[in-house]
């Protein structure tokens, strides 16, 4: 019965090559998704940059809304402190303060608290001046005493005109800097409304303005930053990340109230957003791409790799066949001749072969081939090359060490295959190995010249004794 005799096969190297290919897959999936997350921050980054544009605009132009208010209130106070008896005087009031109401008309009305509790108002609603006999109680007003610059009130609801207001004050201050009077100038919130919808804020989203005592100014009174976000410091306030992107600021130092933007940053950054957007389809094209090839690369390893050895290895024994005898054979010389190193090169022939092909058949011969490649296999080492050349006839390139006799070296392959040999066929036959070499000694690196010496040797020496391993002639 015949068995299968364990060789050595020559390295695969499809195997690496496809385990390199499904690891570049992998790592430019990996990369794909670095590139995404890094763009993912920076379309983040960006959204909150313009999220604080718009907002930081948007506060520019409500602050800039409320100049004129401002620079009424100075110039009444101005004239109140020139004079303080002026307030004494309805006729001088409404002469002096006449012409400041005239081409402001955000300004609803400016009144003059004295020091003795007279209150004068000059109201657009009503012809004339309007006299009080009661100072209003406000914080406000006592801010503005105190304070050198006008001091804004928060929004309230005025019951006697129906409509939220706030108030820029200014203390009127003798010569000596104490409080003659407070000048106060109100406005409507509707003022405000109208400042608020022709902001960049109404432009790529939504807007609130809300004093500190939670009064609504102007704008959505629910917008507000989400309890449960995350938020960041930003520019001149905090900013909380989401879609929209929501940023809440102070509209000014010198205005208390808080203004909070929710900025759509699609609509803000197309140009991001489109980047990103195609960033993430980008990403999943490439990551379900790795999925796929590698999928498909690991489902044809096995038979890839089949026909690679095939293309590589004689199908009978498994040892290099002659083509890939040649290439590596052709490797090795050339890596020795690099390195000063000597290679002996061997052909090995069976003796009385016809023997057992013509008297147990040729699956008896095919188990004597393989035991023979078998033995040659064996007593080879890792740098040297074995295959079969064809029929009865097997090759060896190998590598000597520094002290190494070549025919020793030939010898011990011979021997290893002579006697797997012997063991496959049994004693019905009397077979054995003969064998030929050449080495580089010479400075020959060429293989076609090296297995032409060594086959030369082993014909010419069998004809007067087989078994035996015999040097080619140096030339």
């Amino acid at each position: 019965m015949s068995r299968r005799l364990a060789v050595r096969s020559p390295s695969d190297p499809l195997p690496w090559a496809f385990g390199a290919v499904i690891v570049g897959l992998v790592v430019i999936g990996l990369t794909t998704l670095g590139v995404r997350a890094s763009v993912s921050a920076d379309a983040e980054n960006a959204a909150i940059q313009g999220a604080t544009l718009v907002g930081d605009a948007t506060a520019v132009q409500l602050e800039g809304a409320t100049r004129p208010a401002e620079a009424a209130a100075r110039g009444v106070a101005a004239s109140v402190a020139a004079d303080p008896s002026i307030v004494q005087d309805s006729e001088r009031v409404l002469d002096e303060l006449g012409p400041l109401m005239d081409g402001q008309a955000a300004i609803a009305a400016i009144t003059v608290i004295g020091e003795d509790g007279t209150v004068v108002e000059l109201d657009r609603r009503s012809p004339g001046i309007v006299r009080t006999p009661a100072a209003p109680e406000a914080t406000w007003i006592e801010e503005a005493r105190r304070s050198g610059t006008v001091v804004w009130s928060d929004p309230e609801r005025a019951r006697e005109v129906g409509r939220t207001v706030v108030h820029a004050a200014l203390a009127a201050r003798d010569g000596d800097g104490e409080p003659v009077a407070v000048v106060a100038v109100r406005l409507d919130a509707g003022m405000f409304t109208g400042a608020l919808s022709g902001s960049p804020a109404m432009t790529y989203g939504d807007a609130s303005v809300i004093g500190s005592n939670g009064v609504t100014l102007a704008g959505d009174p629910a917008l507000t930053l989400p309890d449960d976000a995350v938020t960041e410091r930003a520019s001149a306030g905090i900013v909380a990340l989401g879609n929209p992107v929501t940023y809440a600021r102070a509209v000014s130092d010198s205005l208390p109230w808080t203004l909070t933007v929710a900025v759509d940053a699609d609509a803000a950054l197309p140009a991001v957003a489109s980047v990103e957007h195609t960033m993430v389809l980008y990403t999943v094209v490439i990551v379900v791409v790795t999925l796929i090839m590698s999928l498909v690369l690991w489902a044809l390893r096995r038979p890839a790799g089949e026909v690679s050895v095939r293309a590589r290895t004689d199908p009978l024994t498994g040892l290099s066949n002659r083509h890939h005898f040649e290439v590596r054979g052709n490797d090795v010389l050339q890596a020795a001749r690099r390195r000063d190193g000597q290679v002996v090169v061997a052909v090995f022939d069976l003796d009385n072969f016809k023997a057992v092909n013509d008297g147990a058949g040729h699956e008896a011969g095919d188990d004597a081939l393989r035991a023979v490649a078998d033995g040659l296999a064996r007593a080879s080492g890792p740098r040297d090359v074995v295959g079969r050349l064809g029929g009865d006839e097997f090759a060896a390139v190998l590598w000597l060490s520094a002290d190494e006799d070549p025919g020793h070296a030939v010898e011990r392959l011979r021997t290893s295959a002579h006697m797997t040999l012997e063991r496959a066929v049994g004693e019905r036959f009397e077979v054995g190995v003969s064998a030929g070499w050449a080495d580089t000694a010479n400075g020959e690196y060429r293989l076609p010249v090296l297995v032409r010496a060594a086959d030369e040797a082993m014909v010419g020496g069998r004809r007067s004794g087989k078994g035996v391993s015999y040097e080619a002639t140096r030339r």
